[in-house]
Parts: C-alpha cells; sequence; structure tokens
C-alpha cells in the first residue's frame, strides 16, 4: 500500500510563514471593518450534521461534502458554508435577541471542488450576515462594506459584479423544464460552460427565454442592460427584479462606486437560497471571485425563525495571495537579540530572556553550546545583537 505520510491531500495545501502571516494580516484587516459597523463575531463548529446542510436551498450534492459518521452512527459533514450554520445558530441561541443581528466570521469552509476550479477543497473564508433586515437600506450596507473591506486590504483594482437571483429563476419558470433540467442549466451558466448550455437549449427547443439564457453573457455593463432585459417578456415578479436592481445600482453610483460596479444579469450561484440581490467580487491579480454574497430572505424559516438577511463570505486566502504578491503586509516586528547562556547560566539567560520580552523587546534563546554557533544562526537570520549571560549580562554587536 502506498504511503502518502509526507504530502497533503488534494485540495489542500500546508501555508508557509509568510503565507500564513498574509492570511492573518487579511483577517485582522477585514474583522477591523466589520467590528467598526456593529459586526460581532461568532464560530460555528467545523463538523456539522448533514441535516444542516441536506436541503434543496443548499445547493450541495452529498459527493460535494467531506462526511463521516459519529459514534452513535449519525452522518456528519465538515461545514462547506457558513450562512447555514450561522442561519441555525441564530434560530436556536438567539431566539430573544433584538433584530437586526450584525454577525460577522472568520473560518474554513471544506468543499470537494471540481476539477480546474482553480480553488482548494479547504478555503479559509470572512464574512458578514445581516439578519432581519430588508430593502435597500440593507443591501446598500452589505454592498459597500464588502467594497470598503476589500479596500481595507488592497489596492489592487477591483470589480463587483450585481445582479438578481429572482432574474434567473423567472427565467427558468418559463422554460416550463423539469428542477433536473433547470438544475443542469445552473450549473453550466455559472461555471461559464456555454458549450453545454447550447447542447440543453437546443434539446428545449428555440424561444425567446432560451434565446435570452443563450444570450446572457450579453446582459453585463451599465443602466442599459437593464432597458435591455425589461424588453423581455417577463412576468411581474421578473420585472420587479429588474425595477430593485436599477435603484440599487443608481444608489451604488451615487455612493461614489460607479467604476466598481457592473450589473451582470447571468450570475447565479450554486447555493440555491439567495432570492433577491446577488453579486460577486474579483480582483486584480486573483484567478477566483474573492467575494460571493447575496440576499436569502427564506432561509431562516426553514431553521424555524423567518427573517430576511442578507451577507457575503470573502475569500481570505485568495485576497492574501494577491496582498503578499504586492508587498501590503503589515510590519511584523521580528527578534531583535538573541540571549546566550554560558555554562550553568541557562536558567539566568531563560530569566533575562522573560525580562526582555516583558519590556516589549522581541527576543530568541540560544539553543546553540557555544557562542560561535550562536553568532554564526544570529546572522542568518539577520539578528544584529548577541546577549551573553554569565556572572553579568554583556552585549555584543555583530
Amino acid at each position: 500500500m502506498k504511503n502518502y505520510s509526507k504530502i497533503t491531500p488534494e485540495g489542500t495545501k500546508d501555508y508557509l510563514a509568510m503565507e500564513s502571516r498574509a492570511i492573518r494580516c487579511a483577517e485582522k484587516r477585514l474583522s477591523t471593518v466589520f467590528k467598526s459597523k456593529g459586526y460581532e463575531k461568532v464560530m460555528t463548529p467545523t463538523i456539522e450534521f448533514f441535516d444542516v446542510f441536506n436541503r434543496e436551498s443548499s445547493g450541495y450534492n452529498p459527493e460535494d461534502l467531506y462526511s463521516l459518521t459519529d459514534s452513535y452512527g449519525r452522518l456528519l459533514v465538515l461545514r462547506p458554508d457558513s450562512t447555514l450554520p450561522i442561519a441555525r445558530l441564530v434560530s436556536t441561541r438567539f431566539q430573544n435577541a433584538r433584530l437586526p443581528l450584525r454577525l460577522y466570521y472568520n473560518q474554513n469552509v471544506f468543499v470537494r471542488q471540481k476539477n480546474l476550479t482553480g480553488r482548494n477543497d479547504e478555503a479559509t473564508q470572512s464574512g458578514i450576515e445581516l439578519m432581519g433586515a430588508y430593502g435597500l437600506r440593507a443591501d446598500l450596507e452589505v454592498i459597500t462594506t464588502a467594497v470598503e473591506a476589500i479596500e481595507n486590504c488592497t489596492s489592487a483594482d477591483f470589480k463587483l459584479e450585481i445582479g438578481h437571483a429572482g432574474f434567473f429563476k423567472e427565467l427558468c419558470k418559463k422554460l416550463n423544464v423539469s428542477d433536473e433540467v433547470v438544475s443542469e442549466i445552473y450549473d453550466c451558466v455559472e461555471s461559464r460552460n456555454f458549450v453545454s448550455l447550447n447542447n440543453i437549449l437546443d434539446k428545449i427547443g428555440k424561444s425567446e427565454v432560451t434565446d435570452c439564457i443563450r444570450n446572457l453573457p450579453r446582459f453585463f455593463g451599465g443602466l442599459e442592460i437593464i432597458e435591455k432585459a425589461k424588453s423581455i417578456d417577463l412576468d411581474e415578479e421578473g420585472q420587479k427584479s429588474l425595477d430593485y436592481l436599477k435603484e440599487l445600482y443608481v444608489l451604488l453610483c451615487d455612493a461614489g462606486l460607479s467604476d466598481k460596479i457592473v450589473i451582470d444579469l447571468s450570475l447565479v450561484n450554486r447555493t440555491n437560497y439567495y432570492t433577491g440581490i446577488i453579486f460577486k467580487g474579483y480582483l486584480q491579480g486573483s484567478g477566483v471571485s474573492v467575494v460571493s454574497g447575496g440576499r436569502y430572505d427564506c432561509l431562516g424559516a426553514e431553521f424555524g425563525r423567518e427573517m430576511p438577511s442578507t451577507g457575503f463570505g470573502i475569500e481570505t486566502g485568495a485576497l492574501a495571495s494577491v496582498m503578499l504578491s504586492r508587498n501590503e503586509l503589515d510590519e511584523e516586528k521580528l527578534p531583535e537579540i538573541i540571549v546566550f547562556g554560558e555554562q550553568n547560566f541557562i536558567i539566568k539567560a531563560l530569566e533575562y530572556s522573560k525580562k526582555l520580552r516583558a519590556e516589549g523587546v522581541y527576543c530568541e534563546n540560544s539553543t546553540f553550546e557555544t557562542l560561535e554557533e550562536t553568532k554564526e544562526y544570529a546572522l542568518s537570520k539577520g539578528i544584529k545583537k548577541v546577549c551573553i549571560v554569565g556572572e553579568k549580562v554583556r552585549e555584543e554587536i555583530l
């Protein structure tokens, strides 16, 4: 049997010092923005019951999930998403809380990614959930918070595409096809697999709706896209979704975001709980979307507490990679002294190191037996001062 003890599983990776530092820096800056707007941090278990995600609205197939069983034989999964667990948390632990609730998180999610997605199976995410709030004010808060959070981390060019889940749902309703076919169409549009999409639409037959779905990539731009879409024969709900999207887009432009916001009516999401505005954000230097979110007004009811909600998640690892490549990390204080204890003064050297750290000095203890080895190591690490602890403490500048 092959031994895998020296490699990591597909879809995972080790993070070395600089990568770990970049992720910590990103989480710190994101959290600063979230907390400044009144969001409070919550943490949910890495392991959840399968039932939390075993619902049509989750958008996850069982084969997408990392599953295991507990000692009672109950099916568990590593959480693939933070919104569903937080909806569970709010319905059970915040029953008497004053709404709206403003919650944020920094935690890992686990999804079996399909080949060539450019994503890891294990990913670090940060995000917010604004629960118990509906309407333009709430949607504006969440979208502008996403922009502010990214801008607080990097100066890389950032674009946010916004759409409306209701528009695509209304188009699919007019197709009069099975839920299975609709699901296939969703998958093709989300993955931008337009060859397979065209094959499906060819089987359905030519109509105004199939032509519209086929040409969805062209529904990308500014207000002119809304007017183009309104010419389609949609029912009242479809028209309302376009009117709301137009109103939101105008307000975002008024907020000074016209250079960052683009309307994209082909936006769909594998998680089917979105009911209103949806959005995805892209950073120059990253090959995947770094922000994904939207409105989900019906999810709370699935856990026993109905409440309108909206939020987003940020792929912290992807964001951190951009920050690292652009040298945008916070300065990190490194040890400036190495302390070497002469023979019979090892404990005294440890105590002296502790005293230096209490004074705010970053220092390392030498584990070498000789002063010469200690100096050689210090120079290799860029440490310019050695404190030698014996009967007295003396310093040498290297």
